[in-house]
């Protein structure tokens, strides 16, 4: 009997933790039905709990990174949130960002390298990476408050005749316009999502994994002052580089660890070999070449 008892209560043990995560899953839908933003943030971050419990670090991050990003979005929302809640998540996200994951690893290893490089070499580096995030915008431009990713496509284009000729007034309000609109992105919309040919539907919280639209809104800022007060007074970001990993997508809809996902591997190997274009002597016309070929690039299609 207690032979058949303790297989029944491993048993039971092995089963848990995905039934547990299973509730977490449905309760959050709900939630979400109904957009209780602090019911949602309490939900997020009881997920990351649960993930770190069961040693998935990737998961618990991307998770409790969800939950900071609501509590944070709005002062009611905040008040709405245990402070206990907010303080554990935000001391749990602090030991994440010390541990070898690749989302620490790959922007770490992007800011050694661009030591070597020059102010205008890395602008072009996140450049190269906001076009292969042109097709993602268009999809997610669809959603009410998601207009602006749309116009990824002309602003990669007028950005990079910035490098090379005076921008027009109309050029300079054009990306000030979309520098502003980035900076609200999908402050309502945390269960937004499209679909995705061949894939699981894709959300607008997905950017939420490296802060696309944050670094999209620091890259645009940090260029329209170059281009209105110079260099000197525009600090060259590089948090871009890395915004078409996308891993909060892939952790949500795939098993897999993200250092094995083909999607994740060819976007690294996308990273390191525009390091070494923009290392190397760079044409005008070699730039819009590749810029225009990553424009047409469905990432999320591998």
């Amino acid at each position: 009997m207690g032979s058949k008892l303790s297989n029944l209560l491993q048993l039971f043990r092995s089963v848990l933790p995905a039934r547990n995560m299973e509730d977490l899953e449905q309760r959050l839908l709900k939630a979400q039905e109904k957009k209780d933003l602090p019911e949602m943030a309490k939900i997020y971050y009881d997920m990351g709990v649960h993930c770190m419990k069961n040693d998935d670090a990737n998961r618990a991050r991307m998770y409790l990174s969800r939950c900071d990003s609501i509590y944070s979005s709005d002062d009611d929302v905040y008040e709405k949130v245990k402070k206990s809640i907010r303080e554990d998540c935000s001391e749990r996200l602090g030991e994440l960002e010390e541990l070898p994951l690749l989302t620490n690893e790959i922007p770490q290893q992007i800011e050694e390298q661009a030591e070597e490089l020059s102010d205008v070499q890395i602008r072009l580096w996140g450049l190269m990476t906001m076009a292969r995030l042109v097709q993602v915008g268009k999809r997610l431009s669809h959603i009410a408050g998601c207009e602006v990713l749309g116009d990824l496509d002309e602003a990669v284009d007028v950005i990079l005749r910035s490098f090379q000729e005076p921008v027009s007034q109309a050029d300079f309000q054009f990306l000030t316009d979309v520098c502003d609109e980035l900076y609200d992105l999908g402050d309502d919309e945390f269960a937004g999502q499209v679909e995705v040919p061949g894939g699981a539907p894709f959300q607008v919280f997905d950017l939420d994994g490296l802060l696309v639209a944050t670094e999209l809104n620091l890259y645009f800022d940090s260029h329209l002052r170059l281009l209105s007060e110079g260099p000197e007074d525009s600090p060259t970001e590089t948090g871009m580089i890395a915004c078409a990993l996308l891993p909060d997508y892939y952790l949500r809809t795939c098993k897999e660890d993200l250092a094995s996902l083909p999607q994740i591997l060819q976007e690294v190997e996308r990273i390191q070999a525009d390091y070494e274009f923009v290392s190397s002597q760079m044409t005008w016309e070699g730039i819009a070449q590749r810029i225009a070929g990553y424009k047409e690039l469905d990432i999320l299609a591998g």
